[in-house]
């Protein structure tokens, strides 16, 4: 009688044992990846976000004081309460108005909390002495201040999650044009903010922030 070979109860163990550890394997990249590419898609929506945010901002500040005589008309650390999302916030913002044909409009920047308590929200602010108006003599803190639009929703990276605010600016003064663009007045200084913020990277790195000055041409400050 041939003797016969067959698969072992040992053999069948331990084939399975390989095949369980490669299935780990393959799940644990699978996993690796797919963390990767969500982070990868939420810090591209983090950059584009801000970028637009900025360049938004810069086309707004532009408005500051236009058609107004006098200097106050703009102010650069305003402390304002918000009413947004079913609550009011105080913060601080940059706040102006400017004169839009017949029209006083009131506008403003600032850093929120986002509706959903996770994110931070740049937003352009609308400023009311009636809930639909604005005018040139009230004080722009006392104004009744509301969410216009989002300018750019932005994700927390701080380590313990406490969404801090991630955009911070300051106002100088120097002689300077809109964009860089132009020839520069030297005997003329006009008021320059610089907002400030960090991208996805910037912060991943403990980098320092994006520095984007924005020139006030209506706003005279020599």
């Amino acid at each position: 009688m041939k003797h016969q070979a067959g698969v072992t109860l040992i053999s069948l163990l331990i084939g399975l044992v390989i095949a369980m550890l490669c299935m780990i394997a393959v799940l644990t990249t699978y996993r690796t990846v797919a963390k990767t590419g969500a982070e990868s898609r939420v810090a591209a929506s983090h950059d584009t976000q801000l970028q637009m945010g900025l360049t938004n901002a810069q086309m707004l500040l532009q408005s500051a004081s236009f058609g107004l005589e006098g200097n106050t008309h703009f102010n650069a650390n305003a402390t304002i309460r918000v009413q947004s999302d079913g609550r009011t916030q105080s913060i601080k913002a940059i706040v102006w108005r400017y004169q839009d044909d017949n029209e006083v409009v009131c506008q403003g920047l600032a850093d929120l909390e986002h509706p959903n308590h996770k994110q931070r929200q740049f937003a352009l602010l609308k400023g009311t002495t009636d809930g639909s108006h604005c005018d040139t003599t009230q004080n722009l803190s006392n104004l009744t201040w509301t969410v216009q639009s989002s300018l750019a929703n932005l994700q927390d990276y701080s380590l313990d999650q406490s969404n801090p605010a991630q955009i911070t600016w300051l106002q100088s003064s120097a002689p300077c044009t809109p964009y860089g663009s132009g020839k520069i007045d030297e005997s003329t200084a006009h008021a320059v903010i610089t907002l400030s913020a960090k991208t996805s990277t910037q912060h991943s790195a403990n980098l320092s922030p994006v520095n984007v000055a924005v020139c006030l041409l209506n706003i005279s400050t020599s």
